[in-house]
């Protein structure tokens, strides 16, 4: 007869498989936590996974510790408090930020941001998905206030009238104060270098205006080989840098909300409630595949294509 205690669990490997009936078993009881079948009887086992080997604790929930019946045994930490003071959970809020993945890239604008993230979350995998979304939220907040910089600037531009000085010519020429300006007098038969301020007055640009110029001024342009060079508006929806990061995000929170169902709608909502308030409306991601619908960027013609 087949010992009973190897008896396969009652329900999938999956950490976070069915916590309607977990919780039929202790009110109490958390992802980690498994029913196994033991001696005839569904219980409620620690579910630590082993150091050791495969497989994970099938000690009784919170056995040993104060808490018998929910969450890790006395020997899987069951009876770890975690920090009290405020020394130690300030201590404990820094590991991720000096010692995560990312924090070799964390500026200091950055870590204020993961910062405030922490102040009121209690973190797992979590730590990662608020450190990335730090990161995206400062890279947008930077590249809007660039365009918005630029777009402003072109709403207040002047026009201002250079002057030849050359006694014999005396031709002008007009410039938006944003353009570079003129080197020589345009007229053909002078080029003299003397241009001179003589008036200015303001341009009254149009809001189209200056979103092109705005638009103009935050492409990134890389090489596609060959010649060939392509280009992206920093901060939008096109930005490869910006797509590669929300694909991440969106795969640890669909993992988050795998390990965590009763939580993962929750925290897609607020994280896209962030990231749209930093792009003005423009980005925002979703469960499963690509996070963006990245537009192609346009193409320069090659060297001797017309």
């Amino acid at each position: 007869m087949a010992d009973e205690k190897n008896i396969t669990p009652a329900v999938a490997a999956d950490p976070a498989y069915d916590m309607a009936k977990k919780s039929q078993l202790h009110a109490k009881a958390d992802a980690k936590n498994r029913i196994e079948i033991i001696r005839g009887r569904e219980i409620l086992t620690c579910g630590a996974r082993k150091k050791k080997g495969p497989g994970f604790c099938k000690s009784q929930a919170g056995a040993g510790t104060q808490h018998p019946g929910y969450g890790r045994c006395k020997y899987c930490g069951g009876s770890n408090t975690g920090p009290k003071t405020p020394e130690g959970k300030a201590a404990v809020a820094g590991n991720a930020r000096k010692h995560g993945f990312y924090s070799g890239a964390l500026s200091p604008a950055e870590q204020e941001a993961y910062e405030e993230e922490l102040a009121t979350e209690s973190m797992g995998l979590q730590h990662e998905i608020y450190m990335l979304k730090a990161k995206i939220r400062v890279y947008l907040v930077k590249w809007r206030k660039k365009w918005e910089s630029f777009y402003n600037r072109k709403l207040a531009e002047r026009y201002i009238k250079y002057q030849c000085q050359n006694p014999e010519c005396g031709r002008t020429i007009v410039k938006g104060d944003l353009e570079s300006k003129p080197g020589y007098c345009l007229n053909s038969n002078c080029h003299d270098k003397r241009l001179e301020p003589i008036d200015s007055w303001i341009a009254n640009r149009t809001t189209e205006e200056a979103e092109r110029y705005a638009d103009a001024e935050t492409r990134v342009w890389y090489s596609e080989g060959e010649g060939a060079r392509s280009f992206y508006h920093a901060g939008s929806l096109e930005d490869r840098t910006l797509d590669r990061a929300l694909n991440t995000l969106g795969r640890l929170i669909e993992k988050h909300a795998r390990l965590n169902p009763d939580s993962g709608d929750d925290l897609l909502g607020q994280i896209n409630a962030e990231l749209r308030a930093a792009s003005k409306g423009r980005v925002s991601i979703s469960w499963g595949g690509e996070a963006q619908a990245r537009q192609n960027p346009v193409e320069t013609p090659k060297n001797g294509d017309s």
